[in-house]
Order: C-alpha cells, then structure tokens, then sequence
C-alpha cells in the first residue's frame, strides 16, 4: 500500500509545470576614450570615441562657447562625439559639462580649452630699406589672424598686405626714395584682440637731389630766388597780389601783399604761411617780375598738410587781354590738401579748360609732398609743354601746330607765380578743416633755365 501511494505521488510531481527564472534587466553603459574632451584654444572641432551599451541622449550643460556638431544622441556600439568650440579670447582656461542619460542612467564627460594667446613672429626684428627705395620680404608665423595699425604708418614707406592670416605669410615692406641724410626709423604695430606685436622699420640714409640733377642738356641758369636774402628783399623779384575773398574759383582767402604774417624767408626757404586774421584767413600770391618765352622752370617745393589747402606753382602770361581761358595757363604743381600728396598738372586754353571739362592733366601720388622737399618742373618749347615730378614725366601737352591760338596760345612771355589758396571751388570741394591752420608752403628755390 505504502509503495502504491509513492508511486502516486511521484507521477503527480512529474506533472506539475516548472517556472523558470526571469532575465535580469541589462543596465546601459557608456564609456569615453578620454577622460576629458579637450578643445584647442584656438577654437575648431573637437572629439571622442565613445563606446555605448544603448542609446543616450546628449545635452550641454549652460555654456556658449562651444556646441554639438554632431547629433545628440549615442547610438550602441562605438561612435565619434564632435564639438565646435570658439576661440578662447578669456585669458583664462574654460570648462563645461556635457550629460548623457539613458533610462534612469546619467553619465557626464568634462570639457576644457585652454585660453589663447596669440602669437606672431616675423624672419627678422628689424626690416631695413636702402635710401633709394625698394622693397624688402619679411615672412611671417602666425596662429592667428592679425591687422596693421595703418595709423603707424609713415609717409616714407608702406606695408602690404594689411591682414596676416593664419599660417606662414610673407609681408612685403615698400620704401620711397629718401632725399633726406639720416635714417628714418618707424614702429609698426600688429593686433590680435587685446594682444600687440611691433616690427622696427628702418631706412638707411638717402641724398639730397644734387643742384641741377633733372635739368636736360643744352640748359643755363638765367634766373633763380634761393630765398637766402631778408624778407624784404623778396619784392625786388616778386610782386604780391592784393586780392579779396572770393575773385577767382571762390575761394575764401584775401590775398595780403607783402606781409610777413604770409610771406618771409627763414632757413634758406620762402614760407608762404595761410592764417586765421580776425574771421577771415589771409594768404599770400606772388609773381615774378620777370617772365619768359620757353625754357626750363623748376622749384623745391614743402606743400602744407590740411583739408582746404590749395598750394600751387603755375605760369600766367603777361598779355591776358583776351581773358581766361584764352590767353593760356600753365600749372607745373597743384595739390588740394583733401587729396593729400596727389600732386598733378594741367594746360588751360580755349579748347581745353576746366570749364568745359577738357583740360589736359596729368596727376600721381607723389609719397611724402607734405613731409618734405620734391622738385616740379616744367620744359616749356615751341614744340612741347612737359612736366616733371622728381624729374619723372608727369605730362605732355604737343604742339599740335594747327596754328590756331585756341589750341596752343602758348607762343608769349609767361611769369611764375605761387601761391597758397584757402577753400575754393576744388581746395574745398569737400569742406575746410580750419583746425589745420596755420598751414606753410616752403619753397627752397625757384630756378629759370634757357637754351
């Protein structure tokens, strides 16, 4: 009976269903490469390889110096996490966190930058120019972009390009001729946000322009003002105009005769001085006693610095019974103060005049004409009227021989004159800056050549 009730029983339990276990939960995991994303202080993209169980989302912790650049989200197995981060400019180290989170799991990876200083280093300290001029290469290593302060600058050499990027660079540094014995010295700046570098610039000493270097052959002096004599000699060879304000070209100056508030020699040089009198600005223009058919003319001139400045060295001949434009001008060196350094020449007559928009003119930057002495020059023939800066050619005018005094009237005796106006229709074509007066024109010789 016993045996019989086992047997019962074991049947029973082989009949009975077995649960079996449930599988435990997998728990997401997520690991960097790095224990911390760093970004280059320079800015730019950063990453690392993370290695996920599952998929996490991805947030930046309150920063604005960097963002994701890829999606935020981690998707299981390995992938690349990538920021753009900006230049740090702070002057100090930075750091953020960016959190991960899948399910109720969170994870966090440190990201830092180092500040950046920006740095720019040039082939040479000091970059050196002959006193004839030329160019010189400086090359340049930068890690960043930087940006000349043109305030620096001086008139007797200039510096291209005005950017240095990123990288290996070359700077090109121009020098104009000296005509001055000493050196010349300059420091230029460079700036990368708050940070500065500076460059010596350097010109070796140049040469006066020798007495008579630009007069062509076949010439002799007949007539010359060196200006080394008082001031009250200068009416033995010149004659002043008595002008009010506004008789030619509206501009704004009374002309003073012979006045040494205006006029005077001093240092070997003529100064022609415009000045505030009362309310008004008074002026000198003077001519020459004598004049001439044809020759060679030429003057070492100093033009003034200021808007509204009209410094000029012309020609007028002494027949203008037919009026202007008709009976001729002749302008060797005009400037306009706006315009600084722009020097320029022009014929005026019946046919080509300003008037009628139709005056020959040669006009070029002529470097350093407001900072020291430059020769303008004038070969006047039957053949030819020609103009000369530092004895380069400026303009030529021929005769065109149609024997029409429309064209060329150009067959009397002219004078010289010089002059500094004030305003007017072209000086003050964009308004007067009377904070630049008094303002000198200096005239170290006039010289009158024949063959």
């Amino acid at each position: 009976m016993l045996a019989l009730l086992s047997l019962v029983l074991l049947i029973a339990s082989c009949n009975t269903p077995v649960t079996p276990d449930e599988p435990t939960p997998e728990v997401p995991t997520i690991s960097f490469a790095a224990n911390e994303l760093v970004a280059e202080a320079e800015g730019g993209e950063a990453s690392v390889k993370v290695t996920a169980s599952a998929t996490w989302s991805v947030a930046v912790d309150g920063q604005d110096w960097f963002v994701l650049a890829s999606p935020a989200q981690i998707y299981r197995g390995e992938s690349i996490l990538k920021i753009s981060a900006e230049p740090n400019n702070t002057k100090s180290a930075r750091s953020a966190t960016l959190r991960f989170s899948s399910g109720d799991q969170t994870a966090t990876l440190k990201v830092t930058q180092p500040f950046f200083v920006p740095s720019l280093s040039f082939s040479q300290g000091e970059v050196t120019g002959e006193g004839v001029g030329g160019e010189v290469t400086v090359k340049t290593v930068a890690n960043t972009t930087w940006t000349l302060e043109e305030e620096d600058i001086d008139y007797w050499f200039s510096i291209s390009p005005k950017t240095i990027g990123r990288g290996e660079n070359e700077l090109k540094v121009k020098f104009n001729r000296s005509y001055v014995p000493e050196k010349r010295r300059a420091q230029v700046r460079f700036r990368s946000g708050e940070s500065e570098v500076t460059l010596s610039v350097v010109q070796k000493e140049g040469e006066s322009v020798p007495s008579g270097a630009y007069v062509p052959d076949g010439y002799k002096l007949v007539w010359q003002d060196d200006f080394s004599e008082s001031s009250d000699k200068l009416v033995d060879k010149w004659r002043f105009e008595d002008w009010a304000p506004g008789r030619v070209n509206h501009e704004l100056q009374r002309y003073v005769p012979d006045d040494r508030r205006t006029s005077y020699t001093q240092d070997g040089a003529l100064h022609i001085v415009a000045r505030k009198d009362g309310t008004q600005v008074i002026s000198a223009r003077m001519n020459s006693r004598e004049s001439w058919l044809y020759g060679y003319f030429e003057a070492a001139i100093w033009l003034p610095k200021g808007k509204g400045t009209w410094p000029a060295f012309w020609m007028m001949p002494n027949d203008q019974s037919k009026g202007w434009p008709a009976c001729g001008e002749i302008d060797i060196m005009e400037e306009v103060g706006v315009d600084a350094n722009i020097t320029s020449s022009s014929i005026h007559c019946e046919a080509y005049n300003h008037v009628k928009n139709t005056q020959k003119t040669g006009a070029r930057t002529t470097p350093g004409a407001e900072n020291e002495y430059h020769v303008y020059a004038l070969e006047w023939t039957e053949d030819y009227i020609k103009t000369y800066v530092d004895g380069v050619l400026l303009l030529e005018f021929p005769n065109d021989r149609s024997g029409r005094e429309s064209t060329w009237p150009f067959n009397k005796k002219f004078y010289l004159t010089l002059n500094l106006a004030w305003g007017g229709d072209w000086g003050g074509y964009a308004g007067v800056d009377e904070s630049a007066l008094p303002c000198t024109m200096k005239v170290d010789y006039v010289r009158v050549y024949k063959k």
